[in-house]
């Protein structure tokens, strides 16, 4: 399996515990940390930094469509 096989099966298994748990897996936009939130939420409260911010300061770690960045190209 190569590199960009591999990310998109990342982004499948991440969807899935979307759709199922209703949890995402964001990177904090203050600290960078990897935060896990329920994505019901509307605030995300980073557990390592205590900052809090709007779910949309704080990116996705795996988002559909990220196996066409070039670091995924062989």
């Amino acid at each position: 399996m190569d590199k960009r096989q591999k990310i998109i099966a990342q982004i499948e298994l991440q969807n899935r515990v979307i759709a199922q748990a209703g949890v995402n897996i964001v990177t904090c936009g203050h600290c960078g940390s990897i935060v896990l939130h329920d994505i019901k939420a509307e605030e995300i409260d980073c557990p390592y930094c205590n900052r809090v911010m709007e779910v949309c300061d704080c990116p996705d770690y795996l988002y559909d469509n990220m196996e066409n960045n070039l670091e995924f190209n062989n």
